[in-house]
Parts: C-alpha cells; sequence; structure tokens
C-alpha cells in the first residue's frame, strides 16, 4: 500500500500563511517580510479560500483548476475542493475523526482514520509546504521588493526572488503577500518554460461554519472503502515492464532484488514501476521509474545539487529524502536510498553501476 496513499496528495493548495500586525510595514526589509509570513499566530481560527491554479509551458496553458479549501483550526477539520478544467474532480474532508477522498478520474472513495489531529490530509501541510518555501528561497535567492499592488481587491507587498546560483531546481518566483493578514494572495514561480501562476480569488477568516460544511456529496453509487483496500499496486517482473516501455530497462546486478511492483497512473498516463534491492536482507534502495514526461527532471522537495550521472544531467537531493533523480532513453529513473548510511557518492556509483536488461 505504500504508493496508494502517496496518490492522495494530489490535493489543492490551501496558501495560508500566519496573520499578524501590519504596523511599520514599509519599515520591513525583504528578509523581514518573508520571516514575518511564516511566524505562526493564535489569532487565526479558521478560513476559507477559492484559488486559481494555472500552468503553461511556454505560451500553451497545460492546466487550469479551480481550488477550494475550507480549515477549522479548532477542531482540527478540513475540507478541500479541486476541479480542473476538463470536469476532473477531487475531494478530501477530515472531520477530526476520519478521512474521506474522493477522486472522479478513480470513480472511488476511501476512508482513513485522523490519527494526529496535526495532520490534516498526511504529511506536510499546504500551509508548512509553503513556510517550507518561502525558508528555503532565503537561503537560495535573492529577494527584493517589487512595490505595492492590489490583486483581486487584496492590498499586498509584491516581492520577488532570484535564484543566487544559475541550473537551481527552483527559478525565478514573485509572490504577492496580503498586508493585513499575511497571507500569500498570489504566486508565480518560473523554471525552464514552465510557469505555475497560483491566485487567491476568495478569502474569509475566521467564518462560521456549519456542521455540513465538513462533509462530502458523493455521486450515486460510489462507496465509501477503508485506505487499505486502494493498493493499486501489482507484483510484477522485469520482462513484462520491458514490454510495458517497449525497451529494456535499467537495474542492479550488484543487489539482490527483493520485488517489482507498478501501478498505472492513469491521471498522467504512465506506468510506475519499483524495484527494492536488498543485502543482507535489509532494504537498501528502491529504483523507481516510468515514462519520462516532457518537462525537466524535478524532485519537489526542495534545493537540488545538478549533477552527471551516466553522462546524462541528473539531480540530487537529501532535504527531505535521499534521491537521485535522471532521464535516460525516454525512461525517468529514481534512487530512493533506504539506508541512511549512504552517500551522494553512494547514490551516484549505484546509478553508473546499473546495467540494460531485456528479462
Amino acid at each position: 500500500m505504500k504508493n496508494s496513499w502517496k496518490m492522495l496528495l494530489v490535493l489543492s493548495f490551501g496558501l495560508l500563511l500566519a496573520a499578524c500586525s501590519t504596523e511599520g510595514f514599509d519599515q520591513y526589509s525583504p528578509d523581514q517580510i518573508v520571516a514575518k509570513a511564516v511566524e505562526v499566530t493564535d489569532d487565526i481560527n479558521g478560513y476559507y479560500t477559492k484559488n486559481q491554479l494555472v500552468v503553461y509551458k511556454g505560451e500553451e496553458k497545460i492546466d487550469d483548476s479551480i481550488l477550494e479549501q475550507w480549515t477549522d483550526k479548532e477542531n482540527n477539520r478540513i475540507k478541500t475542493i479541486s476541479e480542473t478544467a476538463n470536469g476532473d474532480i477531487s475531494m478530501s474532508v477530515n472531520d477530526g475523526e476520519e478521512i474521506i477522498h474522493y477522486s472522479s478520474l478513480q470513480e472511488e472513495a476511501y476512508t482513513m482514520e485522523a490519527l494526529d489531529p496535526n495532520d490534516t490530509l498526511i504529511g506536510q501541510s499546504p500551509r508548512e509546504e509553503v513556510e517550507n518555501t518561502l525558508k528555503l528561497i532565503r537561503e537560495t535567492h535573492d529577494i527584493e521588493v517589487v512595490g505595492n499592488e492590489e490583486i483581486n481587491g487584496f492590498d499586498t507587498h509584491h516581492i520577488k526572488a532570484t535564484p543566487k546560483e544559475e541550473g537551481t531546481i527552483r527559478g525565478t518566483e514573485e509572490y504577492w503577500i496580503d498586508k493585513e493578514n499575511w497571507f500569500i494572495i498570489r504566486t508565480v514561480s518560473q523554471n525552464d518554460d514552465i510557469t505555475v501562476d497560483y491566485t487567491v480569488t476568495d478569502l474569509e477568516i475566521n467564518p462560521s461554519f456549519e456542521t455540513s460544511t465538513f462533509t462530502i456529496d458523493l455521486p450515486d453509487g460510489v462507496d465509501v472503502k477503508p485506505i487499505e483496500e486502494m493498493d493499486l499496486t501489482e507484483e510484477t517482473t522485469i520482462a513484462e515492464l520491458v514490454e510495458v516501455y517497449d525497451q529494456p530497462i535499467l537495474t542492479s546486478k550488484d543487489y539482490k532484488l527483493y520485488g517489482i511492483d507498478k501501478y498505472e497512473m492513469e491521471e498522467f498516463d504512465r506506468t510506475e514501476a519499483n524495484q527494492e534491492f536488498i543485502k543482507d536482507d535489509i532494504l537498501q534502495f528502491t529504483l523507481t521509474s516510468f515514462e519520462a514526461p516532457e518537462e525537466a527532471a524535478s524532485l519537489g522537495f526542495g534545493e537540488g545539487e545538478n549533477l552527471e550521472v551516466r553522462g546524462l544531467s541528473a539531480t540530487y537531493t537529501d532535504d527531505v529524502i535521499q534521491n537521485l533523480v535522471w532521464d535516460e532513453e525516454g525512461i525517468r529513473y529514481s534512487i530512493l536510498s533506504n539506508n541512511p548510511e549512504f552517500t551522494k557518492e553512494d547514490l551516484i556509483k549505484i546509478a553508473e553501476n546499473l546495467e540494460f536488461v531485456e528479462e
């Protein structure tokens, strides 16, 4: 079931940042503005946001989604609904006791116990993700104040973050931060030819929530199943993967292959496979593969180091997970370390020693 809950995390982004006083706002430096934006406050007990997320590849719009989020911090409740331009809908609700997730792509709904009141949708909350992003850019980017601008009726302070070095995973980013409540009202991030534009269109702070707010209406015929039944992976073999990808694939001969599973990711039109390798009966690393998308390799876990592996461009990260990613022969490969003693050099060595096989 290791991949099932991972799929639930394709959820909407409620980019709330904590509130604080705006007294003396114009006296803040860019760095102080970012610091203020990630401060924690008890003034906000709940909020509602409606947001638009647009993604461009060059001049072509490749995604356009509407995202809504209701958050009740006092009672540990949260609901998110997202809808793409083509009508695909995803809904999740945490009523403080259980989490229910529904995807129109899968036409199924699953539930699990809300184990930790601090975990709204498992793992990092959208707020925490934004906080971590802002903390990271303070270290890797030069931040400047662009000016004061009105965005959708919000009086915001516009800041721009430019990478200190070329070739970083995170490119130029711009933030529009509400002066009154220190929400991020808009973000625009650019990396190569991909541009992501996120804008808050509606915002309510400390609204009154009805009990019915934290429920979702499922389509007729959809039953709610335990999350344990959502394991959509299936065991497979090297030969079957070669047939799926219609080409030889990389594997390791230096470690013992413990098992292989695959998952059909219909929303991305690709097949993801995981080869697990052990040594002395202990899991050492997982080699993941899927059809390489058009955009450049990106990890999504903060900054990464650009390097060369197997004569190809690769990205290494160890911020949250230790991972090495590269594209080869139309397949994106990723080595995820399961051994805490592995170094960057160890992962590079593993990658260099991989061999193409057909069975």
